[in-house]
């Protein structure tokens, strides 16, 4: 991730024609943003939108997600996503009737 004060560096280098690094990092599946290669496009702070869902997951939580994703070789975005919707609807059935695709 490119801070604040290397990220206005870099701002001022693509502003003067200058080429620059693309941030690269491992891609076991495909995720938005990141091409075949692995180079992930940084957007600004300024230009993000503030996420829906910010939490922290506890180091052991962490590192048994590794393990399960590299043992059972599973998309854990998927099987987080479909958990979260099946934890939604029976928590709130109303709100999900409305909102989530069955």
């Amino acid at each position: 991730m490119v801070l604040g004060k290397y990220r206005r560096e870099e701002e001022d280098r693509r502003k003067k024609g200058e080429s620059t690094a693309a941030i690269s990092q491992p891609s076991h599946t495909s995720v938005e943003g990141v091409d075949e290669t692995g180079h992930v496009e940084a957007v600004p702070n300024r230009e993000r939108k503030s996420p829906i869902v910010s939490f922290s997951i506890p180091i052991d939580l962490r590192s048994c997600l590794q393990a399960v994703r590299s043992e059972k070789s599973i998309n854990l975005s998927m099987w987080v996503e479909r958990k979260l919707r099946e934890a939604v609807a029976n928590e709130f059935p109303t709100i999900a009737e409305r909102h989530l695709k069955t």
